[in-house]
C-alpha cells in the first residue's frame, strides 16, 4: 500500500513539474503598446504568464475635440509624418504612405466646411475630450515596434460587424451593418461575461479599408467626427433631462485599446461607444412574405405585444429633436415588442439644414407616408403604384394610442418641466448648458420646445418652425391601428381605412418646383390642411 501511494505521488509530482516547465518555457508576453501588430491580445493581465513591462506609453494626452482642434490635430498628426515612415507604418506601400503623409490638402480642408461653419464658430465645452486619431509621435513610435503573435494589456475584445444571418422569431434575419464609412465593431463591456451584452463601437481614422481590408488611412473626416460625437452627447443630455432616453440607446465617448481580429491592428485612440439595441431593425418587416410568419407572429408582434407607450414616446422624441433620418433601419424591435431608436445624428438641422423633420413616427412627413404608399409613390416616380400588401409598420402611429388621437399639451410632468425650462432660455444659453457645437441647433431645439409647450404637439407637427419645404409637407391621413389578412393572404388594415394617395405640388426630392418631363401628380399646396388644428 505504501509503495503504491509513493508511486502515485511521484507521478503527480512529475506531472506538476512538467506542467510548470511548460508554463515557464513559454515566451514572456509583451504589452500591446510595444507591438506594431498583435494577432492575439489578452484583456488585462493573464494569470500564469510572465509579462514584460510596457515601454511605450499611449496615454492619448492630446485630445482633439473642437473643429479647430480636430483639424489642427489631423494636420499635425498626419501631415507631419514623414513619407518613408508612413510607408513603414502602412506596410511599405509608397502611394499609401504619400497619401498618409500628405493628408493636409486643400481638398481635405474643403470637406470640413458646412453651412454651420459659414455662420458661426464652433463651441466646445471645456470638459469634452475626444481623441479621434492617433498622435503623430505615438504613431511613429508604434511603427518601430515588432509584430507580435501574442500580447497582453487590451481593455476589451472587439469584433467587426458582419452582415451575418441570425435567427429571430423563427425567421432568418440578416444583421445590418449600415452605410457608415467608419468601422463598426461589437465590443465587450466590463460586465459582458456576466450579462452577455456587448456595445457597438464606432471608430474613425482606421488605417484599414472597411471593405477590402487593405491598409488605407481614412483620416479626412476627423473634425466632422469629433463634432458629431459632441452633438450626440449634447442631444443625449437634453433627452435625459426630458425623460425620453427610455426609447433610445445611450452613447458615450471613450478609449478603445483593442486589436482588430485577423489583422492585429492596435486601436488605442477614442471611439463612440453605443448600447446595442435589442432585436432587429424594422426594415426586415417590409420584406417578410412567409404566410406563417405574417399570421402567427407579425400580427401579434405589431398588435398585442407592441409597446404602444414606446410608439408615443418615439414621436415625442423625434418631434422635439427634429429628427430627419428616422427610417425603418434606425428603429429596432425586440421579440417582446419594445422599440429602440438608434442613429440620432441628423437632428435639429445639425447637418441636413434643409430638413425640418422626417420620421416614420411623425404623420405627414415623407418617411411616414412612405410606409403607407411606398417610396416610389411619395417620390412621384412615373407610373408608380402602391404595393398590394400593407406595410405592417403603419400601426406605428401615435394617434392610435393616445386619448382622442391627439397629444395636445398632455405631457408627463418631467417632459413638461423640461419644455418649460428650454422655452425660457435663449439659444445661446441652451448651447452653453448642454454643449451643442452650434447655437443654430440650440435655436431649433428651443423653438420646438416653446411650440410644443404653448401650441401643442399637433400644431407644432404642422406649423412649428423650422418647417419642411411645401413639396415635402404632406397632409395627414387617418391612422391604421391594427392589422389583418385579406382573402388573398396579403396584409391589410384590420379596420376600414381611407388610404387614398394625395400628394402636394412640387418636387418631393429637392423641395422645389416641378420640372420633370411628365405631369405633376400633386393636387394641393403642401403645408395646407383641411382640418384642425389650423395655423391661426
Amino acid at each position: 500500500m505504501g509503495g503504491h501511494l509513493c508511486g502515485r505521488a511521484r507521478i503527480i509530482l512529475a506531472f506538476f513539474y512538467s506542467s510548470a516547465a511548460i508554463v515557464l518555457s513559454e515566451a514572456p508576453l509583451p504589452h500591446v503598446n510595444d507591438c506594431f501588430l498583435c494577432m492575439k491580445c489578452h484583456t488585462g493581465k493573464p494569470a500564469g504568464r510572465q509579462l514584460l513591462q510596457a515601454h511605450l506609453d499611449l496615454d492619448g494626452s492630446s485630445p482633439s475635440a473642437s473643429l479647430a482642434a480636430a483639424t489642427a490635430a489631423s494636420d499635425a498628426r498626419l501631415g507631419a509624418l514623414p513619407t518613408d515612415l508612413a510607408n513603414q507604418a502602412l506596410g511599405g506601400d509608397p502611394a499609401l504612405g504619400e497619401q498618409l503623409a500628405g493628408s493636409n490638402s486643400g481638398e481635405h480642408t474643403r470637406t470640413l466646411t458646412s453651412a454651420h461653419n459659414l455662420r458661426e464658430e464652433m463651441y466646445t465645452p471645456p470638459d469634452f475630450k475626444f481623441q479621434i486619431a492617433p498622435g503623430a509621435e505615438e504613431l511613429a513610435a508604434k511603427s518601430r515596434k515588432p509584430n507580435c503573435t501574442e500580447c497582453y494589456g487590451c481593455d476589451t475584445q472587439i469584433e467587426p460587424l458582419q452582415p451575418v444571418v441570425t435567427q429571430m422569431m423563427g425567421q432568418n434575419v440578416r444583421v445590418e451593418v449600415g452605410a457608415s464609412p467608419e468601422w463598426l465593431f461589437f465590443a465587450d463591456l466590463p460586465d459582458t461575461p456576466q450579462t452577455g451584452k456587448k456595445a457597438v463601437l464606432k471608430v474613425w481614422c482606421m488605417p484599414l479599408h472597411k471593405v477590402h481590408h487593405t491598409f488605407s488611412w481614412r483620416c479626412g473626416n476627423t473634425a466632422e467626427g469629433a463634432k458629431a460625437v459632441q452633438f450626440l452627447m449634447a442631444q443625449q443630455k437634453v433627452m435625459q433631462e426630458c425623460g425620453l432616453l427610455d426609447v433610445t440607446i445611450k452613447v458615450w465617448p471613450g478609449r478603445v485599446n483593442a486589436v482588430v481580429p485577423g489583422h492585429g491592428l492596435h486601436v488605442w485612440w477614442d471611439g463612440l461607444w453605443m448600447e446595442r439595441a435589442e432585436g432587429f431593425s424594422l426594415n426586415h418587416l417590409s420584406y417578410k412574405a412567409n404566410r406563417q410568419f405574417i399570421t402567427s407572429i407579425l400580427q401579434n408582434l405589431m398588435g398585442e405585444r407592441l409597446n404602444k407607450t414606446h410608439v408615443v414616446r418615439a414621436a415625442l422624441y423625434d418631434l422635439l429633436s427634429s429628427q430627419c433620418d428616422r427610417h425603418s433601419q434606425n428603429v429596432f424591435l425586440s421579440e417582446s415588442g419594445e422599440l429602440t431608436l438608434i442613429d440620432n445624428l441628423q437632428a435639429m438641422q445639425y447637418s441636413w439644414v434643409n430638413c425640418a423633420m422626417d420620421s416614420i413616427f411623425l404623420p405627414g412627413t415623407q418617411k411616414n407616408m412612405i410606409l403607407r404608399w411606398g417610396g416610389n409613390v411619395v417620390s412621384k416616380v412615373r407610373g408608380a403604384k402602391m404595393r398590394r400588401s400593407v406595410n405592417p409598420m403603419v400601426v406605428l402611429d401615435y394617434r392610435c394610442y393616445v386619448e382622442g388621437g391627439k397629444i395636445g399639451t398632455n405631457y408627463d410632468p418631467q417632459l413638461r418641466q423640461c419644455l418649460t425650462k428650454l422655452s425660457k432660455m435663449t439659444p445661446k444659453e441652451v448651447q452653453l448648458e448642454y454643449g451643442f457645437p452650434y447655437s443654430s441647433s440650440a435655436a431649433v431645439l428651443q423653438q420646438r420646445a416653446t411650440d410644443m409647450l404653448n401650441k401643442g404637439f399637433e400644431w407644432t407637427l404642422r406649423y412649428g418652425q423650422p418647417r419642411n419645404f411645401k413639396p415635402k409637407s404632406l397632409r395627414q391621413h387617418p391612422p391604421c391601428c391594427s392589422l389583418g389578412m385579406s382573402s388573398k393572404n396579403t396584409m391589410e388594415c384590420g379596420h376600414p381605412w381611407n388610404n387614398t394617395v394625395e400628394l402636394p405640388f412640387g418636387d418631393p426630392m429637392n423641395g422645389g418646383e416641378w420640372r420633370r418631363p411628365y405631369p405633376d401628380p400633386g393636387t394641393y399646396e403642401g403645408g395646407t390642411y383641411l382640418d384642425a388644428p389650423f395655423e391661426t
